[in-house]
């Protein structure tokens, strides 16, 4: 395999990989080249367990304009509902991280759907309430 990542030279070999040997490889691209890794993960990776894991990544490693690459492949394979869990779940412990990926939630949110935007909004209002008691977000 070559140095240089290129999507369409790269999964045609990754397809004859392990899903785990797949994984792998779109983590060791992450470290040249983020979009184009996760494009790759969008197009050969198939459990859902292997997206759970990059947006864990992407939440940790992510700075406040990165994370919005990272929302944009894996909210559509993980669904708004997860996503908007699993940083609820962070809120506490790394707020800092759940207020950057707030930012550009709304922009992958699906205005008609009121279980997502209900969702949304309460993960505002917790920001919020730590906010007002002085937690710093």
């Amino acid at each position: 395999m070559t140095s240089q990542l290129n999507l369409k030279n790269n999964s045609p070999v990754l397809m004859n990989l392990s899903e785990e040997e797949q994984f792998q490889k779109v983590c060791a691209f992450l470290e040249k080249d983020i979009i184009e890794a996760l494009k790759l993960a969008n197009s050969t990776l198939r459990s859902k367990k292997y997206f759970q894991d990059l947006l864990g990544r992407g939440l940790e490693v992510a700075d406040a304009s990165e994370i919005e690459v990272w929302l944009k492949y894996l909210v559509p394979r993980l669904g708004m509902r997860y996503v908007i869990n699993v940083l609820e779940g962070k809120l506490i412990e790394q707020p800092q991280k759940v207020n950057k990926a707030m930012y550009w939630l709304p922009k992958f949110l699906n205005r008609t759907n009121e279980r997502e935007m209900n969702l949304f909004k309460n993960l505002e209002n917790k920001i919020l309430e730590l906010t007002v008691n002085h937690v710093t977000v």
